[in-house]
């Protein structure tokens, strides 16, 4: 089943695909949130949501207000709003006939997995989550955005006013994984999540790898590693 949705107010409507596969009985299923200026048609979540179905598990791809297919002005996000988000797809999930409410995952990259830490930290229902290239702090990192994106001061100010670090101790079941050669996001703010994690806890150094882990290899590593950290948890 490949089920579309959309769900918020005219002119604020986030939209996404709920995809679960064939069969008997509930599902598990794991929310997939993409980073700053991305979409939920990344080559990276489009092969997450291939590989999470041929285990049997569900995915929930989405966009956040101002990306891909939602409403909104991507130069006006912030953390909160994020969250904002990120907690109505989760109702959505929860919610769904198809899907076992008590073994629901979530997935982030980059700014989507410091959404993923937060929700993860004050929402018990959320299994487990996996960490992808996942700062703790803003700092200039806007400014590795592509030329044409405006971000407004907010989006530095709103991250502030969150305690990662702190969120990340009322955390549990977490899997972080970081590329060496991280160019936006230092590999010592992984670590440093993963440090503060509840256990049980596992981090990866990808060697090399990016922040976006471009190569091949790179990638499938990073997606095989969450698959068995989610089958572990979810399955």
């Amino acid at each position: 089943m490949v089920e579309p949705f959309e769900i918020g107010p005219s002119g604020r409507k986030v939209r996404g695909v709920l995809s679960v596969p064939g069969g008997n009985g509930k599902r598990p299923c794991v929310i997939l949130s993409h980073g700053l200026i991305s979409s939920k048609e990344s080559a990276k979540y489009l092969a997450l949501s291939d590989a999470l179905g041929a285990i049997g598990m569900g995915s929930c791809r989405f966009d956040y207000h101002g990306c891909g297919q939602s409403d909104g002005n991507i130069e006006e996000t912030t953390l909160t709003e994020r969250l904002a988000n990120l907690e109505a797809v989760t109702a959505l999930v929860l919610e769904h006939p198809s899907i076992d409410g008590s073994r629901v995952g979530l997935l982030g990259s980059s700014f989507g997995g410091s959404t993923s830490l937060v929700r993860a930290a004050r929402d018990g229902r959320i299994r487990c989550v996996c960490l992808w290239a996942t700062p703790y702090r803003m700092g200039n990192k806007a400014e590795s955005s592509p030329e044409g994106i405006d971000f407004r001061e907010d989006l530095i100010t709103d991250f502030a006013r969150y305690d990662l670090l702190a969120e990340a101790r009322k955390a549990r079941c977490g899997l972080v994984i970081h590329g060496e050669a991280d160019e936006v996001v230092p590999a010592a703010e992984g670590a440093a999540i993963y440090e503060n994690l509840g256990d049980p806890k596992a981090f990866e150094l990808i060697r090399g790898g990016d922040h976006t882990f471009s190569r091949a290899a790179d990638r499938e590593r990073a997606i095989s590693l969450s698959l068995g950290w989610l089958g572990r948890f979810l399955v």
